[in-house]
């Protein structure tokens, strides 16, 4: 089955790549000015547009787990993307980590297939060196694990809060195993959106974090851009 996505539109050197279309199309209203709609295939909606500094910015939906992001992050590679940064949700596994907190991603436990075959069965997905750097300071340092089921759907005693884990998704770890595949830079930044008390979220303060992480995010890597790509 082919998977190729072909973008209508050539993407930005930076791209935010998110799970959710919806989320998508607003994050990128939100960061860009008149962004144009450049990927829609299988309904994994992306957007590049011109940031208020003048520079260039993909953001891209990925769609659930790790398999569906695979091909995405390939074909925007494919076409001139060098940086990529992953703003996503997470559920809390440790007990004191309250929901509504953004963590930086230091390490994603492989938990999952997808990352596990792209990593060379590595125990652990880290994010590029530099790019960690440079959004340090925009969330809590922490370890999670990224596992094919969401929890509910996993056997009893399947080990889901692999120590020193402090969250679950199921996407980070083949982000960023995906990426280091390619040789491009790729960092993760997770908002919890579910406690361990099951208290979660509503749309509406999740979309303030995601608004406000995305901007400060933004701000990060356009100080920091090696190549800008400026509108003229």
């Amino acid at each position: 089955m082919p998977v190729k996505m072909n973008p209508i539109e050539s993407p930005a050197g930076d791209a935010i790549l998110v799970g959710d279309p919806r989320r998508a199309f607003t994050l990128a209203q939100e960061l860009t000015g008149k962004p144009k709609m450049s990927h829609q295939a299988r309904g994994l909606w992306g957007y590049v547009g011109t940031t208020d500094s003048g520079r260039r910015l993909t953001v891209q939906s990925t769609g659930s787990g790790g398999p569906s992001a695979v091909p995405v992050i390939g074909d925007l590679a494919d076409a001139g993307v060098t940086r990529m940064l992953r703003l996503g949700t997470c559920l809390a596994t440790d007990p004191e980590l309250m929901s509504g907190t953004v963590l930086l991603v230091e390490r994603a436990v492989i938990a999952d297939g997808a990352s596990r075959t792209l990593s060379g069965r590595d125990d652990f997905a880290r994010p590029d060196r530099e790019l960690f750097s440079v959004l340090e300071g925009l969330g809590r340092e922490a370890t999670v694990s990224s596992h094919d089921l969401v929890e509910r759907y996993e056997p009893a005693g399947d080990g889901g809060g692999q120590a020193p884990a402090v969250a679950r998704d199921l996407q980070t770890a083949t982000f960023l195993a995906m990426c280091r595949r390619i040789s491009v830079p790729a960092a993760a930044l997770l908002i919890v959106a579910e406690d361990r008390s099951g208290d979660r979220l509503g749309e509406e303060d999740l979309w303030q974090l995601f608004r406000t992480a995305g901007k400060a995010a933004l701000s990060r890597l356009e100080r920091t851009d090696p190549n800008p790509q400026l509108e003229v």
